[in-house]
């Protein structure tokens, strides 16, 4: 169901403290919290003695220690501590996962250990980096990951779906040129004098009409990056490298709860052509309500499909981009269950 080999977004670095934070990724319970040397931890969240919640347990020095009986775990998953008693199983664990923390959040690995490789963790460093004031957010979805991939991928959808924010009347017909890499895929869009959208008019303070550009990447599984602008049209040059340019590196970093529920974070890390204190946060506004439109019509989405279990999507044009990387994450999946073990 989910592509397990891959880094995902577990928290933020804000949400990790020396207090049990419970999560389910991708299907799975999991206990995330920090330890007394700062450094972010995850375990299954179920004790092996009698599967009580780890996440209602205590951090201690060293590990974690269940509420019920008292038994202690360390970093590893390890049992460490069974109060009452001298010796310890080598059985008495539990699963532990891999976690790094960069770029302001903790990711984590939840396939096969032998295959985690921190150096493929998706470039975020944009993240409140200096000169790029960020606005930021998190949003439960009630819909399946790759119906919210669909929506990032189909930027037709803005026209009509985001009429006071994100709007561009031409994007309908400005097809992305696509390409494929083994990571996923790379999509670039230019339009050339067109109107600003409402947020781009409003972040550039834009008179007239702009060069919008879009440069994306789709990093498998679910990572959505967006280096996105506009810029006063007339000028020489590529649009994205001229002076007086809004540029947007936006990142949607979708990490799958259930089959039917996604953790959705999202970072937007701006650079403004004048400075205005406080437009950072305009653009935050801005973004919070265009996910909000998003996401009322994308869970509606959810609620028609399981209704009709039976009846397919049928393709268009638009799709181009979601139908590839919708096959790629298929493959994916055939190639795991291939490598696992009957």
């Amino acid at each position: 169901m989910f592509i397990r080999n891959a880094w995902y977004v577990a928290a933020t670095s804000q949400e990790l403290a020396d207090k049990p934070l419970a999560r389910t990724l991708l299907g799975e319970k999991v206990v995330l919290f920090r330890g007394t040397d700062g450094a972010p931890t995850a375990l299954e969240d179920r004790c092996c003695h009698r599967l009580a919640p780890l996440s209602l347990g205590d951090v201690e020095a060293g590990g974690i220690r269940c509420r019920y009986h008292g038994m202690k775990f360390d970093t590893r998953g390890q049992c460490i501590e069974i109060p009452g008693q001298d010796s310890i199983a080598p059985g008495m664990c539990v699963r532990a996962f891999q976690v790094v923390e960069r770029h302001g959040f903790c990711w984590i690995w939840m396939g096969r250990p032998d295959l985690a490789n921190a150096d493929d963790i998706v470039d975020v460093h944009w993240n409140r980096a200096p000169e790029w004031p960020t606005a930021s957010g998190y949003i439960h979805y009630k819909a399946n990951y790759q119906l919210i991939a669909d929506n990032l991928l189909d930027f037709s959808h803005l026209t009509f779906v985001h009429r006071t924010t994100l709007a561009n009347a031409a994007l309908v017909d400005a097809r992305p040129e696509i390409t494929a890499f083994d990571r996923g895929i790379r999509l670039n869009r230019l339009i050339v004098a067109c109107d600003p959208s409402p947020l781009h008019g409003m972040a550039g303070k834009f008179t007239g009409k702009v060069d919008f550009w879009t440069r994306q990447v789709w990093w498998l599984p679910s990572i959505f990056e967006n280096w996105a602008g506009s810029v006063p049209t007339g000028g020489t040059g590529e649009a994205h490298e001229r002076a007086g340019g809004l540029h947007l590196r936006h990142f949607s970093l979708l990490t799958p709860e259930t089959a039917q529920s996604t953790h959705y974070f999202w970072v937007q890390p701006c650079q403004f052509p004048h400075n205005e204190p406080g437009m950072i946060e305009k653009v935050g506004k801005g973004i919070d309500t265009a996910f909000a439109e998003d996401r009322w019509m994308i869970e509606a989405q959810q609620v028609v499909m399981n209704d009709s279990p039976d009846v397919k999507p049928k393709a268009i044009r638009a799709d181009a981009a979601l139908g590839r990387v919708r096959f790629m994450i298929d493959r994916l999946l055939e190639q795991e269950r291939a490598a696992s073990p009957a």
